[in-house]
C-alpha cells in the first residue's frame, strides 16, 4: 500500500477510537449515584475545562517541537488514567481529579490529529485534499463515538438487575482508549522542526496576530460555548424530562439516543465539501451558532412549562428532538474550523496555534459552565436555557459583523 494511503487509513482508524466514550451518556448519573448535585456537576466539568486550559499550550508546544505521534499515543493513555480515577475513587474528590486528568488528555489530542493529517497531505503535495480528508476522519470519529455510546447503553442496562451499571461503562471506555494508543504507535511520524525557541515563538506570534486567526478565535469562543453547553446538559435534561416521560431515563434508551445523535452527525461531516460548494462558507459559519441558539430557546420553553406545572409528553419529546438539531452544526464544525486555520498558519507552530485557539474557547467556557449549572440549580433549567439562547444569538450577530472584509468568500481552501 502506498505510504500516503496507509497513513490516511490509520488516521481514520485512529478517529474511530479517539473518543470511545461509552460512559459519557451516564457520567452525570454515575456522579449522582455518588452524591453529586447539579452545582457540583458544574464544578466538576469546570475543572475539566480549566485543566485543558492549563495544558493546551504546553502540549501544543511539545507536539510542534517533538512531533505529533508521541502525543497521539500519550493522549489516550492519560484519558485512560482519568477514567480509571473516576471508577476507582467514586467521590467528589476523585471526580475532580479524574476530570482534571481527562482535561489534560483532551488537551494533548486537541491539535495533533488535525496537524498530522495536514502535514501528511502536505508532504505528498496533496494539501488541497485537506477539507475532504478531515471530513472523513471526523466522520469516523463520530461513528466510533456513537457506537461506543450504544455499547455503553447495553452494558449499563445488562450489567446488573437495576439496569444502572454505570461503572462498567467506564471500564469499557478504558478499553477503547487503550486501543487508540495502540493504533497511535503504528502511525508514521512526521519530521519535527526543531527551531530555536526564539524563532519558534516568532513563528507562532506571527500566525496568531493574523486578522483572520484573531477573528476565528472570537468566533470559536461563541460556537464552542453553544456546542458544549447543550452537550453537557443532555443528561440533566433527560433526567428532569423523565418525570413526565419515564422512557427518557432508561439506560438503553439513553445510550441508544447518544449513539443515534453521533450517527446523525457523522454523515454531515462527510457532506461538508458539498455544502461549501452549494452555500459557501459565510452562510455555514453564520448558521451553525444560530441553529444552536434557536434550539436552546425551544428547549427552554419545554422546561419552563414543566417547571410551571404544565408538563406534556409531546413537549418533552420536542425538547429531545432539539438534540438532533444540534447535531447539524456539531457534525459540520470540525472540518470547517480546522480547514480555516490550517491553511492560514505555518508548519513550524501549527499545533501550538491550534492549541491557543482551543485554549481561549475552553477558558471562557469553563467559567460559563460553572455559571450556567449554578443558574440551573438556583433558577431552574428553563430560564437558564432561555438566556443562554438569547445571548448566543446576540454574540453570533456581533462576531459575524466584526469579521474582516471579504473573509469566508469563495470556494478555495483559504476563503
Amino acid at each position: 500500500m502506498p505510504p500516503l494511503d496507509r497513513q490516511l487509513r490509520l488516521l481514520r482508524a485512529y478517529g474511530l477510537v479517539t473518543y470511545p466514550f461509552a460512559c459519557v451518556p451516564f457520567l452525570f448519573l454515575f456522579f449522582r449515584q455518588h452524591g453529586c448535585d447539579q452545582q457540583q456537576f458544574g464544578v466538576v466539568i469546570g475543572v475539566y475545562y480549566v485543566a485543558m486550559f492549563v495544558a493546551e499550550v504546553p502540549t501544543g508546544l511539545c507536539a510542534d517541537r517533538f512531533g505529533g505521534k508521541p502525543m497521539l499515543v500519550l493522549g489516550p493513555l492519560i484519558l485512560t488514567a482519568g477514567f480509571l480515577t473516576l471508577l476507582l475513587f467514586p467521590g467528589y474528590g476523585g471526580f475532580l481529579a479524574g476530570e482534571a486528568l481527562l482535561g489534560f488528555g483532551h488537551a494533548v489530542l486537541s491539535g495533533p490529529p488535525s496537524a498530522m493529517l495536514y502535514e501528511t497531505l502536505r508532504a505528498h503535495g496533496q494539501q488541497h485534499r485537506y477539507l475532504a480528508e478531515e471530513a472523513k476522519v471526523n466522520g469516523c470519529r463520530l461513528y466510533g463515538t456513537g457506537s461506543a455510546f450504544l455499547l455503553g447503553g447495553l452494558v449499563a442496562w445488562l450489567g446488573n438487575e437495576a439496569g444502572d451499571a454505570y461503572g462498567l461503562t467506564i471500564a469499557l471506555t478504558c478499553a477503547g482508549t487503550l486501543a487508540a494508543a495502540g493504533i497511535g504507535t503504528l502511525l508514521t511520524a512526521q519530521p519535527a522542526r526543531l527551531l530555536r525557541w526564539r524563532d519558534f515563538v516568532a513563528h507562532a506570534a506571527t500566525d496568531l496576530v493574523r486578522p483572520a486567526v484573531l477573528w476565528l478565535l472570537a468566533y470559536w469562543v461563541v460556537l464552542f460555548a453553544l456546542l458544549r453547553y447543550p452537550f453537557h446538559n443532555y443528561q440533566p435534561y433527560l433526567h428532569e424530562a423523565s418525570a413526565v416521560e419515564p422512557v427518557l431515563a432508561h439506560p438503553l434508551f439513553v445510550g441508544g439516543l447518544f449513539a443515534v445523535l453521533n450517527l446523525v452527525a457523522a454523515p454531515l461531516s462527510g457532506q461538508v465539501p458539498r455544502l461549501v460548494r452549494r452555500w459557501g462558507r459565510g452562510w455555514l459559519f453564520f448558521g451553525m451558532p444560530l441553529v444552536l441558539a434557536a434550539s436552546l430557546l425551544v428547549m427552554s420553553q419545554e422546561r419552563a412549562a414543566a417547571e410551571h406545572g404544565e408538563p406534556t409528553r409531546w413537549f418533552a419529546w420536542l425538547g429531545v428532538s432539539m438534540f438532533f438539531v444540534q447535531q447539524v452544526p456539531f457534525g459540520m464544525h470540525t472540518a470547517l474550523v480546522q480547514e480555516f486555520v490550517n491553511h492560514r498558519i505555518g508548519s513550524h507552530a501549527r499545533t501550538t496555534v491550534l492549541s491557543v485557539l482551543s485554549l481561549g474557547a475552553r477558558l471562557v467556557y469553563a467559567g460559563c459552565n460553572v455559571a450556567l449549572f449554578w443558574s440551573q440549580q438556583e433558577n431552574g433549567m428553563g430560564p437558564t436555557l432561555w438566556w443562554a439562547g438569547l445571548l448566543g444569538i446576540a454574540a453570533t450577530v456581533l462576531v459575524m459583523a466584526l469579521r474582516p472584509h471579504g473573509l469566508l468568500r469563495g470556494e478555495g481552501p483559504v476563503a
